[in-house]
């Protein structure tokens, strides 16, 4: 690929159906030009958890008139597009085969090349996803790949991608050049909320409703355990909390004391243990650098996945990092920490800018299980 061609403002056609979330988007560099997302939610809430069979259908249905949309609000024909970025994995097996097949087909049709996305890379990026300027549409070409341009972003730096399906510590040394320092080894954060405030009714998905009662409860009412002070690593586990609030509604409903207050004092308890395993971790991995004179000259932390949206969460988080003089960086939008299709075009733009782009149509393959390359560490 050319150095003239690398210069020019890349528009990537994204699209993410990794799980219950029908999701598309037009990214120009780093600014989201659009960012389409059709939910699920009413589909699987009579289920208490996605439905793979409902998922796919749905994601076949809906695909079409994302896609056009997602095209119509960034102002693009497909003339204007450089390439097609998709979700490989990980994920649910039926639901990346309608998003992957879709790519396909729409690359052969307009001769676009194809791009395999791994979706928990790209919410560890989605913080360095920036707002389209108003004047975007007045800019010039070249003015354009200024605002848009990759080269301001600054490493090292550490990721922390906390989601339903992935709680993970990930030092980014440069693009593709990763190293997982942390990560959960059952459960995750968001899975965890998620799972409570199911036991706790509280619906589907539980996860958001758990944030919205904690604000309304005390969480130093109820104490949940701090996991693996033992362990040496940085890894995470959040079965145990996850047992310990079902141990305890169970108790609570045995002495019929499970009232709203108490539900409230559960879910403000709950999710602040959750968080504090995180912090535990965080800070334990920190002294271990500081310590060993091996810590990174650290740029920024970056913020992603579903449960960064949180606020307390990031609270929580900026509180930790502010003895160490390290800046949280978290995605621009809430729509950024979701399923989305915004940060899976940042990661197609990247590899594009690096040369990274060509995948054929006939090696393009769902990988529910796809990971990033693990090299773990230990403190002594």
């Amino acid at each position: 690929m050319s150095p003239s061609v690398l210069h020019q403002p890349t528009r990537i056609l994204a699209i993410d159906t990794s799980c219950d979330d029908t999701a598309a988007a037009v990214v120009c560099g780093r600014v989201v030009l659009s960012n389409v997302v059709a939910s699920q939610t009413q589909l699987h809430k009579p289920y208490g958890g996605v439905y793979p069979t409902i998922a796919k259908i749905a994601h076949r249905q809906n695909w079409p008139r994302v896609v056009e949309l997602a095209l119509k609000r960034a102002q693009c024909q497909w003339s204007d597009l450089t390439a097609i970025a998709v979700t490989v994995g990980p994920g649910l097996a039926p639901a990346l085969e309608v998003g992957i097949m879709a790519a396909k087909s729409l690359a052969t049709e307009h001769h676009l090349p194809l791009i395999a996305i791994n979706h928990v890379e790209a919410h560890a990026w989605s913080s360095q996803a920036l707002t389209k300027p108003q004047n975007w549409f007045q800019l010039n070409s070249l003015e354009q790949q200024n605002v848009a341009k990759f080269g301001t972003v600054k490493f090292p730096v550490l990721a922390i991608t906390v989601s339903g399906g992935h709680t993970q510590l990930l030092l980014i040394k440069a693009f593709g050049d990763y190293q997982i320092l942390g990560q959960t080894l059952d459960d995750a954060a968001g899975e965890c909320l998620d799972k409570v405030g199911r036991m706790l009714s509280l619906g589907y998905p539980a996860g958001p409703v758990v944030e919205q009662m904690a604000r309304l409860g005390n969480p130093t009412k109820f104490k949940f355990p701090l996991p693996m002070t033992t362990h040496a690593d940085f890894n995470l586990s959040y079965s145990g909390l996850k047992t310990h609030a079902r141990d305890l509604i169970t108790g609570l409903e045995t002495q019929n004391q499970l009232d709203q207050q108490t539900t409230y004092d559960i879910c403000a308890s709950l999710q602040t243990g959750v968080f504090h395993h995180l912090t535990y971790k965080l800070i334990k991995l920190l002294d271990h650098w500081r310590i060993t004179n091996k810590q990174p000259q650290l740029q920024a932390v970056w913020l992603g996945g579903g449960v960064a949206a949180n606020s307390i969460l990031r609270q929580t988080l900026r509180q930790t990092l502010k003895p160490f003089n390290l800046k949280l960086m978290v995605p621009f939008s809430h729509r950024l920490c979701g399923d989305n299709a915004a940060m899976i075009g940042l990661i197609g733009g990247l590899k594009f800018h690096h040369g990274l782009s060509q995948t054929q149509p006939d090696q393009l393959e769902r990988q529910p299980r796809l990971a990033l390359e693990i090299t773990p560490i230990v403190s002594n």
